[in-house]
């Protein structure tokens, strides 16, 4: 992704960044531990998409996978993008 990226609503100047999102658990979660007696990040009110490197992209791959149960598989992608100086203006990238 290029640095001198222009915003196409304003035409100002672009940086890029990443997008953060603060997570906290809430009470009602604290108690629910899974069969093995440990917390899940479900359980711990975090979503799916919250990693530990920022919000990640979650795509449907069209493939089945599973032995007995057919699930369809998933895959997981990191999100950066550029955001406007001026106007606010976002654009989110997701890449592997």
């Amino acid at each position: 992704m290029s640095s001198d990226r222009r915003c196409p609503k304003c035409g100002n100047e672009m940086r890029e960044g990443e997008l953060s999102v603060n997570v906290l658990p809430s009470s009602s979660d604290q108690n629910v531990l899974t069969p093995f007696g440990y917390p899940t990040r479900s359980t711990l009110g975090i979503p799916p998409m919250v990693t530990e490197e920022g919000v990640a992209w979650i795509e449907r791959t069209g493939q089945k996978k599973g032995w007995l149960v057919k699930t369809e598989e998933t895959q997981t992608l990191k999100t950066s993008g550029f955001r406007c100086i001026e106007c606010g203006y976002i654009e989110l990238y997701a890449h592997k």
